[in-house]
Formats: structure tokens, sequence, C-alpha cells
């Protein structure tokens, strides 16, 4: 905003074409001090460093009776209208039908892949030994180093090393999978992993008195009904 009003834009309101005021940037030379000024805005616009977006994870905490909800993504999450995205799957319900028999297995994991990137977002639950779920939004491209880390910054114990299960029972190793996107994975556009400590620090684990100990209390006092 501040750098449009100084290249000699200014607020104002305008009427519609409803009929509505509504607030608009108009430009007028006469706000302009100079050519060399705006020349010296699209500089600092061309070698200013790029804003980076961030995305709220929407951090949940869940108790285990609501582990079999089911989860209800939002419209957002969707890179098509819900009207588009029924019309295709209308579409691809009969050309599956037609074609099954004659489909690859290469073939169905180029259309799984496709179905996955209707998404733009993934809800990811991680399932503690207690029962208690922590829930995280991520990007479909984001990757597994991301839910690690998310994992990591909120355990009691975050330097202490553990794997992720899939619900098919892959093991997710941090060193193995770290530069995999959500897609590669097939965490789209939601899954619930299993949290495990590693096998280098079970037996200790097991000693300690806080072994039933797996998130810090500050996220703890989030449990919420959902």
């Amino acid at each position: 905003m501040d750098l449009l009003i100084a290249a000699g834009f200014s607020q104002q309101k305008v009427t519609n074409a409803d009929g509505v005021e509504e607030d608009f940037l108009v430009f007028n030379k006469e706000n302009v001090p100079s050519v060399e000024s705006l020349t010296t805005l699209i500089d600092a616009l061309r070698t200013a460093d790029p804003i980076q977006l961030e995305l709220d994870r929407n951090l949940q905490v869940l108790l285990p009776s609501q582990a079999a909800n089911k989860v209800q993504l939002p419209p957002s999450f969707y890179a098509l209208s819900p009207e588009e995205l029924k019309r295709e799957q209308q579409l691809r319900a009969e050309v599956i039908e037609k074609s099954q028999m004659l489909r690859t297995k290469a073939m169905r994991e180029k259309d799984e892949i496709r179905e996955m990137r209707k998404y733009k977002f993934a809800i990811i639950r991680i399932r503690f030994p207690d029962g208690i779920l922590l829930q995280g939004t991520f990007s479909i491209y984001e990757r597994y180093q991301d839910i690690h880390e998310f994992v990591q910054e909120n355990l009691e114990h975050s330097g202490l090393p553990f794997v992720l299960n899939t619900p098919t029972g892959h093991k997710l190793i941090e060193e193995e999978d770290a530069n995999k996107t959500l897609i590669d994975l097939r965490l789209v556009p939601a899954t619930v992993l299993t949290f495990a400590w590693h096998n280098s620090i079970i037996e200790d684990i097991n000693k300690s008195p806080n072994r039933d100990v797996y998130l810090k209390p500050e996220v703890m006092v989030l449990v919420q009904e959902i």
C-alpha cells in the first residue's frame, strides 16, 4: 500500500457498477514528484527480498475419543470449486467404469497423483501411544521434513529421535524421507501417522519416570472437542 501511494495512487470512495461505494486506489500523475522517483520505486521493488508466506498450522490437540471422527475438509482445501470438483468426479467415474480392465499400475498411480493435486492442503494427525492426537495443516507440496519438525517442536523431549508410521505400516525416517513431498508419501488429503520413539532410545525411555509424557504442557492445554 505504501509503495502504491508513493507512486501516485490515493485511496478514494468510488461508486461501482452496482451503485455501491467502495474503496479504490486511483492514480493521479500530479501526486508524482518526478519520473526519477518512479524509477527509484521500481528499482526498490525489483531488488527487495521476497516475502515468504508461512502457512498457519492451525495446531490442534485431540482426545482419543475424537480419533474416529471423519476429517471434514473446508472448501479452501480444494484447488477446484465444489461444482467443478463434482463435475470432474462424475466424468472420471464414467471413464474408469469403461476402461478399468485396461488400466496398468502406472496408469493408476498417475491418476492417484492427479487426484491428490486437486487439493491445496492436507490435514496431518499424529497419534501418540497415550491416544492423544496432534493435528496440523500442511501444503500438499511441503515435505516430510516439515511434518517431522512440526512434531519435534511440540514434544516435551524435543531432542530425542523418533519415527512416524503411516497407516500402511511404512516407517517415515527423517534421513530417508526428509525431501519427499506429502504427495510422494500419499498423505493427501488427510492421514493419521503413529508416533514411536526410535529403537536406539526405547530402553532409556522405558526406564524414565516421564515415559508416558509426549507433548509439552503448553500444547496439552489445547485439548479440545471437534
